[in-house]
Order: structure tokens, then C-alpha cells, then sequence
């Protein structure tokens, strides 16, 4: 078996950026991996190019196993040029760089890299459960095609989700909220704008007001503070004619129920694209201190 950091270097190279995600190819690799490792595999279809997989390997005994869970597909290079290839998965000074090393490439590499690696102990114990899941960037769509698929997804006792935390075990996640605000005006042609009403002018000024905004409530030990960020800002149809409508796309990331709360009352103006609830627990669990200190031994 390869090292952890030659698999991420083979799963960087796999374009899976989303959209459109084509993240079979890559699920294909791993499938592979796992099956000459001896792990029942299952890989299942999630539209043109894509596909998800669920493996398995021990189960004996009455307890549950342990699962493990990551996601293939990367969110876009952006419009800037990359000052490297942003999928040949180079390594220099002892970086590895490309699109998806840290998020989360090198995460799911390295439950597979050592999934693969114990195979031969796990045989006669409860074992490992690994969800790999396409669509994460936007929405988690995978995830939820899996939860709603007719043949229920095995039990696990402890589910260790592979994203980049700095090799610290953390037991919660922030929520998410993705908004759409729409601001209308009247149209005009561009040569007399004072007869029209300029929706991106409203647009504009609503992202300098939410460039400051700030939830006002108290940092978490774990997760922060929470955030809100100004993803997207679309307007108007032509160059020279006043835009009668504009869209800007938040996305919100609360802590409790009480920063949750915040951000959902902006639903009144604004449509919802995706909710999510915070999770978060004051006490790590039994096997979230295990696997702590798993981790630390590890280095």
C-alpha cells in the first residue's frame, strides 16, 4: 500500500471539481484500493460522472464499528491563475499543492491509507464503516442521497469526519446557512439613468453594510466565532441599460441556537438555498478522548 501522502497526490489529480463534480473516477481508484484490501465495497451512482461509496470490513461481535467519512469533490480554482498546476500535486519544501490537499483529499487518503493498512487485524473485530461521498461543496447532496437511499446505511459507534482540523479531534461543527438576498428597481436605458431605479446600487450597498456586520455574541472554546461571508453578487442583463434586479449570495455559519436564530430572521427578505443546524458538545465522548489520544501518539 502506498503512503498517505502518495494517495492524496494520486486523489489531487483526479479533477473533481464541483460543479459538475465528476467524481467517479476518483471513487473508482479508491473502490479498487479497498477491494484488493479485501473490504466489501459498494460503489453507487450519483448522476453523469459521479458516484459514492460505502465500504466494510470485521463486524464481528456486538459492538458497533467505527466509521469514517469523507467527501472527493473540491469547490472551483477561482478566476485568479494558480501559481502552480493546480492538479499535479506537487510537492515543494514539504507542501504538497493542489486543489483539494487540504479540503479534503488528504483527509480521506488517510483513512484509507491506514484503513487499508490494518485491513488484515480488522477481520475478527466490531471493524470500520468508510462513507465517501461526492457533492459536499454544494450542499452535502451526496451525503443526503445516502440517507434517503432505500438500503439503509450500516450503524456506526463513533463517526470521524476527515476535515482539516490540524490533527486535533474535535467533536462539533458549525451550521450553515446559504441565503439568496434579491434587491428590485426599474429599468431604464443606460443613457438616462435618472428614469429607472438601479437595483445594483442597492446590491452594492447592502454588501458594504454586511462587509461590518458582526453577530455580537461570544467566541466558542472550540468553534469560534461565528461568520458571515458575501459569496456571490449577480446584476443586471446588459451594459447600457439601468438593472431592475440583483442578487447577492451569503452564506452564514452559526455556532447555537441563539446565532442560528439571528441569521435565520433574514429568511423574511431573502430565499433559503440551504440550512444546516450547529452541533457541539462541551464534553468530548469516550471515544472522541480515545481517538484524541490516538491522534496525539500518532503525532
Amino acid at each position: 500500500m502506498q503512503s498517505s501522502v502518495a494517495l492524496t497526490q494520486d486523489l489531487v489529480r483526479f479533477k473533481t471539481i464541483n460543479p459538475p463534480g465528476d467524481e467517479r473516477a476518483c471513487a473508482e481508484r479508491l473502490a479498487c484500493l479497498l477491494e484488493g484490501a479485501g473490504f466489501a465495497v459498494d460503489l453507487i451512482p450519483f448522476g453523469d460522472g459521479r458516484a459514492q461509496l460505502v465500504a466494510r470490513i470485521g463486524g464481528a461481535g456486538r459492538r458497533l464499528p467505527i466509521g469514517f467519512t469523507g467527501h472527493l469533490d473540491t469547490v472551483p480554482l477561482g478566476a485568479q491563475p494558480w501559481s502552480v498546476d493546480p492538479h499535479a500535486a506537487e510537492i515543494v519544501d514539504g507542501k504538497l499543492y493542489g486543489r483539494g490537499s487540504s479540503d479534503m483529499k488528504s483527509g480521506v487518503a488517510a483513512f484509507i491509507a491506514a484503513s487499508v493498512a490494518l485491513a488484515d487485524k480488522l477481520a475478527g473485530t466490531p471493524g470500520v464503516v468508510l462513507l465517501i461521498t461526492a457533492g459536499e461543496e454544494t450542499g452535502c447532496t451526496g451525503a443526503a442521497a445516502l440517507a434517503r437511499a432505500a438500503t439503509p446505511l450500516p450503524q456506526v459507534g463513533a463517526l470521524v469526519v476527515a476535515e482539516p482540523t490540524g490533527n486535533q479531534a474535535l467533536v462539533g461543527h458549525k451550521g450553515a446557512l446559504w441565503l439568496e438576498a434579491t434587491t428590485k428597481g426599474v429599468t431604464a436605458h443606460g443613457s438616462m439613468p435618472e428614469k429607472g431605479i438601479n437595483a445594483v446600487h442597492k446590491a452594492a450597498r447592502a454588501v458594504i453594510a454586511l462587509q461590518d456586520f458582526d453577530f455580537n455574541f461570544a467566541r466558542h472554546d472550540v468553534l469560534g466565532s461565528p461568520t458571515l461571508n458575501i459569496g456571490t453578487i449577480h446584476g443586471g442583463l446588459n451594459i447600457n441599460s439601468v438593472p431592475d434586479r440583483a442578487a447577492i449570495g451569503t452564506s452564514a455559519q452559526s455556532l447555537d441556537k441563539a446565532t442560528r436564530k439571528s441569521a435565520t430572521s433574514w429568511r423574511a427578505i431573502s430565499g433559503t438555498t440551504l440550512m444546516s443546524a450547529p452541533f457541539s458538545m462541551q464534553k468530548a465522548t469516550g471515544q472522541a478522548r480515545t481517538i484524541r489520544g490516538s491522534a496525539r501518539y500518532s503525532g
